[in-house]
Formats: structure tokens, C-alpha cells, sequence
């Protein structure tokens, strides 16, 4: 994307103090884009956003705590971006928040509720407080789903339904913005060589009996590409989604998972 797409857009990413979001912030500063990073961990923010602002002064990069699960939390995100900058062009909404396994029968219900605020209502509510500051026409969002919704898995129950969720509105908020011209999109990763997805092989290891090692070249054995995502490789989906040459996508969800769908 060329500065001149991208130079004056202000961009808010979510979850952005490490792994995707952080990728993503610092692939829209590389572009040229202000750069407004939050994340529950305030300190993860501050130093991603420090780190993009000495690479990057035209960024302006700052890091801002922000529960998404509170509504005055997301409006006061947004209203000090505008505050800031004048404006908001680009939504990204990379906050996630992903369970221990466990079969849904010992699931706590705290825990359900826990990963759907996060996964399903933070969304909702930072788009709820972007969606009157967004420019429009051009202004975009995109969101981080998961293929694990159109996979499913077991013991991940709640985590699919709360991306589950997520999917329906993308498609759905697509139709309501496209009188505005703002598009709205998701990508849907599934293995991701990302600090997340160490935890989960972790798991996967002991689970099994084997060295995260040999968990890891089983996972990947599954991958037609024979390898997980890159974080970088996200962020530029993201980044491109949100760029004036896909204006006329909207209500998509790209895949990004090296071709385990087509199996």
C-alpha cells in the first residue's frame, strides 16, 4: 500500500501489547498510518507502541489500556483517537482471549461467559463506538476470526461459538455499513506460529504422551503448506482488507490457513 493510501489514515488495533495485534500495528505504521494500539495490558501496549514510534515517527503510535468487554472503556478509546488525530479510518479488532480445553460438560459456565464477552461482545461493543467516528465513505474494520468456527474441535467449544458469533456479525454489520461505504471483513487464521498457539501445542504434547517437538510436526503434517502462519503473514491480510484496493470487498472472511479447509 503506497503512503498516499494510507499516510493520513488513523488506525485503532485491539489487542495489540503482543501476536497478531502487534504485527498488525506495525504493519500500518510501516504504511505510513497513526497507529493507536490497546490492549488489557497496558504496559504490552506502551512498549509495542514506543518501539513502532522510534521506527516510526510519523506513526504517532501510542499504547492505551481498554477493556473491551465495557462500553465506556471502548467509547473513551475511540474518542480519545479522534481527539488525537481528528478522525478514525480503520477498525482492527485483533483481541482475543482462547480456554484451556475441556469437554463442554465441565465447562464452568463463568468460563463461557468469560471467553464470549471477550471474543463476541468486545467486538460488538468497539464497533458499536467506532461505527459514528468512522470515515465514511473508505472507513473499514476487520476483524481476527478463526477457522476453528468452521472447523470446530474438541474441547473447544466455547472458543468456536464465540468466533461462531463473531462470523454471523461480520456479515451482517457488512450489509448495514455498505450504505456508507465502510466495508467490513474478517480473516480467519488457524495454526499461527505465534505465542497463543506455543501454549496450545504445549497442551496438545502433554496430552499425547509426546515432545512439543513431535506435537509440532504432527500439526503441521495436517497443513497442506506444511507449515503454520506467520504473524506477519496476518497482518498483511488484514492490512489489505482495510486498503482502498479492496473497496469493494466486504462481508468476506479470508482464509488463512495454508489449505487445511480443503481437506
Amino acid at each position: 500500500m503506497s503512503d498516499s493510501a494510507s499516510g493520513s489514515r488513523v488506525v485503532i488495533v485491539t489487542g495489540a501489547a503482543q501476536g497478531i495485534g502487534a504485527a498488525v500495528a506495525w504493519r500500518f505504521a510501516e504504511d505510513g498510518a497513526k497507529v493507536v494500539l490497546t490492549d488489557l495490558a497496558p504496559d504490552g501496549a506502551a512498549e509495542v507502541a514506543a518501539k513502532i514510534a522510534a521506527a516510526h515517527p510519523g506513526s504517532d503510535a501510542i499504547g492505551l489500556r481498554t477493556d473491551v468487554t465495557d462500553a465506556s472503556a471502548c467509547d473513551e478509546l475511540v474518542a480519545t483517537t479522534v481527539a488525537r488525530h481528528g478522525r478514525l479510518d480503520v477498525l482492527a479488532v485483533a483481541t482475543v482471549t482462547a480456554p484451556q480445553r475441556s469437554p463442554l460438560k465441565d465447562l464452568p459456565p463463568a468460563e463461557w461467559d468469560r471467553v464470549m464477552a471477550v471474543n463476541a461482545k468486545g467486538p460488538f461493543l468497539l464497533s458499536r463506538s467506532a461505527i459514528p467516528a468512522l470515515t465514511a465513505p473508505g472507513g473499514s474494520i476487520v476483524y481476527v476470526y478463526s477457522a476453528h468456527a468452521q472447523l470446530g474441535a474438541p474441547g473447544r467449544a466455547v472458543y468456536s461459538a464465540s468466533k461462531g458469533a463473531l462470523g454471523s456479525m461480520i456479515k451482517s454489520l457488512a450489509l448495514e455499513l455498505a450504505p456508507d461505504r465502510i466495508t467490513v471483513n474478517g480473516v480467519a487464521p488457524l495454526h499461527i506460529d505465534a505465542p497463543l498457539n506455543d501454549a496450545s501445542l504445549n497442551g496438545a504434547a502433554a496430552e499425547a504422551g509426546i515432545t512439543v517437538a513431535e506435537a509440532r510436526a504432527r500439526r503441521d503434517s495436517t497443513i497442506p503448506l506444511g507449515r503454520p502462519a506467520a504473524m506477519r503473514e496476518v497482518a498483511d491480510a488484514i492490512a489489505y482488507l482495510a486498503s482502498p484496493p479492496a473497496a469493494y470487498i466486504t462481508g468476506t472472511i479470508l482464509d488463512i490457513n495454508g489449505g487445511v479447509l480443503l481437506r
